[in-house]
């Protein structure tokens, strides 16, 4: 049974890594699924690929951290399936770089993706949800960075602590209307953004022999959680980090 039938869910970038594994998901689960990410040809590949395999699919491209985009994002999804019942901030970016030598232009664009994006995004879908007055689901992706450090990582592990607790005040302010505000916390997870450190000489294999499972992470290994949060199952769950990262938080 389609655990997801009858929802429209906006899985902001997901036209590679993380957010494309989920949207997939979602897809095979019987959600109307809006594909959105910076590159419009890569939306509606995603979305046809969700299409191909019976599900039901859209591409709109936004950029998270514009505003007028993510706007425009939100009433292109009402216009074509009526409503929003899940989303799921997930576009963000990362750069490895030493704290003394990151750039101010570099630190701006991060945090205008990960916690403008993710807040605004957020506010426009619990103003939606409101207006509906069905309750609906809210999942912002974050990081074992919102609460451990990590060498070369400030820029964006800031941005991970911010959504943490805006995820909590989120949840707080929200569950009057039924609406829960859950996020994700990632291991470390073999995606695009995190290719080129993880191509360095002995760095994979190193991060490896730390992850109590044994492998770095898969998109796939998350889209279960995102479900999770999706669905009524998890209508008790609300203002938490659920954390999928093969055990590492545990050492």
């Amino acid at each position: 049974m389609s655990r997801l039938a009858g929802k429209t869910a906006i899985v902001t970038g997901s036209t590679r890594g993380i957010g494309k594994g989920i949207a997939v998901r979602y897809g095979r689960e019987g959600a109307n699924v809006v594909v959105s990410g910076t590159n419009a040809e890569l939306c509606e590949e995603v979305a046809e690929s969700i299409r191909r395999e019976g599900g039901s699919a859209i591409g709109i491209p936004c950029d998270i951290s514009d505003l007028d985009q993510i706007n425009r994002l939100y009433d292109r999804t009402i216009e074509t399936f009526g409503e929003i019942n899940v989303v799921v901030n997930n576009a963000g970016i990362a750069v490895f770089k030493p704290f003394v030598e990151v750039e101010p232009e570099t630190v701006r664009k991060i945090w205008n993706v990960n916690l403008f994006g993710t807040f605004f995004s957020g506010q426009r879908a619990a103003k939606e949800m409101i207006r509906q007055g069905k309750g609906g689901k809210i999942i912002n992706m974050s990081s074992i960075s919102e609460e451990v450090g990590t060498a070369h990582l400030t820029q964006y592990a800031t941005t991970k602590g911010g959504i943490k607790i805006m995820t909590r005040c989120m949840a707080l302010e929200l569950a009057e209307y039924g609406i829960n505000v859950n996020a994700i916390g990632a291991g470390v997870i073999d995606t695009d953004i995190s290719m080129e450190e993880f191509s360095k000489p002995g760095m994979r294999e190193e991060t490896v022999k730390r992850i109590p499972w044994g492998r770095m992470g898969v998109p796939e290994d998350l889209a279960g959680t995102a479900v999770f949060l999706a669905h009524e199952d998890s209508d008790y769950v609300t203002g938490t980090t659920v954390f999928v990262d093969g055990g590492l938080l545990a050492m």
